[in-house]
């Protein structure tokens, strides 16, 4: 199983680009949205059969959290403390950073759990800041799940709960998740591509430089820039022409800043990449 993350700042064209690359992929193909706003059925809602589109729910993946919070919590907490843990569990829906815990949770259960069912897997990214926010999520619930693990082992040794069904499923779902969690890291390391995708401007650029700045940090690597909605050089508008100049300029900035990464550049095209379709047109772009 091959997977392919799609980066970037929002409004450069993620999800159409996701679409499209789905449907050039060899089948079967599992196409995944973590952007809470996501739009993957609006921009393909005719997907072909061999093409599996998920998207995320952070409303659900929220429940759900919520429950095995609960059910686990219940392993180490009084009947005092956990009624005050289900007091804290109820305010978790307004806690900064949770949708990435969420998108995070769900996604390693997809990509772990259908590994060998699928020849291709797509995950159409939210916007950088929740991309990274996301990579960060990684890093530290898998840091955090391992000392958990170890403080309850010895605590297990210290006081004999070995006899206790409910801390030994305790142990157990605390085990499952970091296994899983090492899972999906080493998809991420050794089965993965991730492709920045940017417009030719400026603001764009700059994201892009501190996006593969984070992704080097967590040690992903990134070899091919995906540049979008390219205008044509030549035009009978004196505006569109000065506008394709200035991509242009950007177009070579990029190239110089990324020296060693292989830079796809997608036009504008004349119809809105929507349906089956039309992705087809734009799907013949992307020579990865």
């Amino acid at each position: 199983m091959r997977v392919f993350f799609l980066g970037g700042k929002g409004g450069v064209g993620k999800t159409t680009l996701a679409c499209a690359l789905a449907l050039r992929l060899p089948p079967p193909v599992l196409l995944l949205s973590t952007d809470p706003a996501h739009s993957l059925a609006d921009a393909l809602p005719d997907p072909p059969e061999h093409i599996t589109l998920k998207q995320l729910d952070p409303r659900a993946e929220m429940e759900s959290y919520k429950r095995k919070l609960l059910a686990l919590s219940s392993a180490f907490l009084s009947q005092e403390a956990l009624r005050r843990m289900e007091s804290l569990v109820r305010s978790l829906e307004e806690s900064p950073g949770i949708e990435d815990v969420l998108i995070f949770e769900a996604l390693t259960r997809e990509l772990t759990q259908n590994n060998g069912l699928y020849e291709n897997v797509v995950v159409d990214t939210a916007p950088t800041g929740h991309t990274l926010g996301l990579l960060k999520t990684v890093k530290n619930i898998g840091d955090l799940l391992t000392e958990v693990i170890n403080i309850k082992e010895k605590i297990e040794k210290l006081r004999s709960y070995a006899k206790s069904k409910k801390h030994e499923q305790a142990l157990k779902v605390l085990k499952e998740r970091n296994e899983r969690f090492e899972k999906f890291a080493k998809i991420v390391r050794e089965r993965s591509a991730f492709l920045p995708v940017l417009t030719p401007d400026k603001l764009s650029l700059l994201e892009t430089k501190r996006l593969l700045h984070s992704l080097q940090h967590f040690g992903i690597k990134v070899n091919t820039l995906i540049v979008n909605k390219v205008l044509p050089k030549s035009s009978n508008d004196p505006y569109l022409e000065k506008l394709a100049k200035q991509q242009d300029k950007y177009i070579k900035e990029i190239r110089e800043a990324f020296p060693n990464k292989k830079v796809i550049t997608i036009p504008m095209l004349e119809e809105e990449p929507v349906g089956r379709e039309r992705l087809r047109t734009l799907s013949a772009l992307l020579r990865l």
